[in-house]
């Protein structure tokens, strides 16, 4: 994954617009935009805001070659160690399962009154 889709993915990991994004690490949303498309590169002040804000792993942000893994803080969002399980089990499961398990969740959300991305 190169520099910009992970930035990308930083974004949509925590539910946020190109503007709030932006906003928060201290760009235009235009600057943002060229950078997820790979049209641009991030400063080093930027780069620095994103690590701040996000609590992300630069090795990881900056290295092409290491693509997204999972830790017990993922971009400022917190993950335990039973969501981490799931997430890695999830990823392994073919695409029909993957449906099922994900009805099978929504149903456990609408029991317990927890609203869930549609």
């Amino acid at each position: 994954m190169q520099l910009g889709e992970k930035i990308k993915y930083i974004r949509k990991t925590n539910q946020m617009n190109q503007k709030e994004f932006a906003d928060r690490i201290g760009v235009s949303q235009g600057t943002l935009s060229d950078i997820e498309r790979g049209n641009g590169f991030p400063s080093y002040e930027t780069i620095l805001a994103l690590k701040k804000a996000f609590k992300c792993d630069l090795n990881w942000l900056i290295d092409a070659d290491i693509d997204s893994e999972l830790g017990n803080e993922l971009f400022g969002v917190n993950v335990s160690d039973q969501e981490i399980a799931l997430i890695q089990l999830l990823r392994n499961l073919p695409e029909l399962e993957k449906n099922e398990f994900l009805q099978i969740a929504k149903i456990k959300a609408k029991k317990n009154n927890i609203e869930y991305p549609n």
